[in-house]
């Protein structure tokens, strides 16, 4: 009966093996400071590409022009401005591909030492689209105008992503 049975249990037994893990990991992060959702029409290739090189961040931030360092687990990641500043540091500390990022963020407009949070972006396929939705967990008191510069980037990485010409609206 093993023999037989066995090979037909063990997907469903690690499918649920992966939701424990996803809904464990999701409580213990509690509830989000700000969440934002977006659907965009793309693959959720181009999505995770656009999210995690390098490259193509800088082609659609709306405040830096350059960007160092891809989206791996430990890789830290530098936005920096048009003037040469670093605007942004973001660590990845998890990583499920082409589904969840996990990073630090450490936002230094406020200046260096400045209280950093976290964040994650979600990707969910929808057929012809992927459902984007970005979680910003621990904001300090006084950055709260995050928001708006998630709203740009999002704006900027949907125009991206469906027309090939980013939104680059600055704050």
């Amino acid at each position: 009966l093993d023999r037989w049975v066995a090979p037909f249990l063990q997907p469903q037994a690690r499918a649920l093996s992966d939701l424990k893990s996803r809904l464990e990991r999701q409580t213990d992060m509690g509830k989000p400071d700000f969440l934002m959702q977006t659907f965009i029409r793309c693959s959720q290739d181009a999505l995770w590409d656009a999210l995690t090189r390098a490259d193509q961040i800088a082609a659609y931030h709306f405040m830096c022009n350059e960007v160092h360092g891809d989206a791996r687990p430990g890789n830290v990641t530098r936005f920096v401005r048009p003037d040469g500043s670093d605007m942004l540091r973001q660590m990845t500390t998890e990583m499920d591909p082409k589904s969840r990022i996990a990073m630090t963020f450490e936002p230094l407009w406020f200046g260096e030492g400045a209280p950093g949070s976290h964040m994650v972006h979600l990707i969910e396929p929808q057929g012809e689209a992927c459902k984007l939705t970005i979680e910003h967990y621990d904001i300090a008191p006084g950055q709260e105008g995050v928001a708006e510069g998630w709203a740009r980037l999002a704006a900027s990485l949907k125009s991206y992503l469906e027309t090939g010409t980013a939104l680059k609206a600055a704050m």
